[in-house]
């Protein structure tokens, strides 16, 4: 817990000074400027986590994590539970998964994690092993976890950024796989979205009416046997939530103290972006939602983070799909700027052009830092 509470003690807003100078850059043209659109607000996003006037293409990387959810058993999928490993195995050795294709659309290494699969994974090549147990209890039963393992979860996140950001990447996506973890997000959402089990429950994988009856009444006892309170996070997490959700959780707290900007995917990920956001509030300033999941809570719970979501198409593929989309748009955003933003060389002779004299040493003193390769 002490790691935890130092993690959240460095957590920082937006550098407002950076973004300032670099909106006076881009005022120099101001019609580009204002035609730009959202792709604008992600670059002066993005520059205003990292502090980088003129930054570089980011370092990307795709945390995958994986666990099981002992609500499973109440047949509320439309897969086995045998699915979880099986993907897993898939991400590394096969690396035929659409987590894979996407990462590699987007230029992103992916990172998977065993959080909690219920299966013995020591043989398979290349996996991160930090699995807390072997799933997490049924919670229409009783709590999913205890308090400590929830704060161990979240904890393992945030090593896992620290540790990646020592090694160069600077822009982190989240994925996840766990059959029945929608089930965990749905109560999540329900909690700190104030939503009704009905609102908050949506089809995950394609379910039919009668799983999907299943599911709302998995979510509505959830609630009621555990009581989650609505204002403390980890008992949320505990109570109702999933290991991998935690982990996520700890990649977002740890990417915002690391200054890094996270992108959040789907529904399952928002889950874990609202248990980042309820312990600490300034975690939404580093987050990127890609997508609008098919999913209908997930609208709410976007709205509830106040982030909007880069595209709506409809998806509903979880594993980090729609983040390797938004992590292009970045990519296109940050060389828009850069190409504009260097067009009138005077700003770098004199600082007088576009900026006052002390901006401009600002500016020549943040682009003769090391960039981010």
């Amino acid at each position: 817990m002490e790691f935890l509470a130092d993690t959240l003690v460095k957590i920082a807003p937006l550098d407002k000074s950076a973004i300032a100078i670099a909106e006076k850059r881009l005022d120099s043209l101001p019609n580009l400027a204002k035609n730009l659109g959202r792709l604008k607000n992600m670059v002066m996003q993005y520059i205003g986590i990292t502090g980088k006037i003129q930054p570089a293409i980011p370092r990307k990387n795709m945390i995958l994590a994986c666990a099981d959810h002992g609500v499973a058993e109440l047949g509320l999928s439309a897969y086995p539970v045998e699915t979880t490993f099986q993907m897993a195995k898939n991400y590394l050795i096969s690396q035929g998964a659409g987590a894979n294709a996407m990462a590699k659309f987007a230029g992103a290494d992916i990172m998977v994690v065993d959080m909690g699969i219920n299966h013995d994974m020591s043989d398979v090549p290349g996996l991160i092993h930090h699995k807390i147990a072997w799933g997490t209890k049924n919670f229409t039963q009783g709590p999913a976890m205890r308090r400590v393992e929830a704060v161990l979860a979240i904890e393992t996140g945030i090593k896992i950024v620290n540790d990646q950001v020592e090694h160069g990447y600077r822009c982190f996506s989240l994925g996840e796989m766990g059959i029945a973890n929608t089930t965990a997000s749905a109560c999540i959402a329900a909690v700190l979205a104030g939503l009704s089990p009905e609102e908050a429950t949506g089809r995950g994988t394609g379910i039919s009416d009668s799983r999907l009856k299943i599911k709302i009444e998995a979510v509505r006892q959830a609630l009621a046997v555990n009581k989650p309170e609505p204002d403390d996070a980890i008992d949320i997490l505990a109570k109702v939530g999933g290991f991998e959700i935690g982990a996520l959780a700890g990649v977002i707290l740890g990417a915002a103290a690391n200054r890094c900007m996270v992108v959040v995917d789907g529904f399952n990920a928002s889950a874990a972006a609202l248990i980042a956001n309820s312990l600490h509030p300034l975690v939404k300033s580093y987050m990127l939602a890609s997508h609008l999941s098919a999913e209908p809570a997930h609208g709410n719970m976007l709205d509830t983070l106040g982030i909007k979501p880069c595209i709506d198409m409809g998806l509903r593929l979880g594993e980090g799909s729609g983040a390797s989309l938004a992590m292009n748009l970045l990519d296109v955003a940050i060389k828009i700027y850069n190409k504009v933003a260097t067009q009138n060389e005077d700003l770098y002779e004199n600082g007088k052009s576009l900026l006052t004299i002390e901006e401009g040493k600002r500016a020549r003193r943040y682009n003769t830092r090391d960039q981010i390769t």
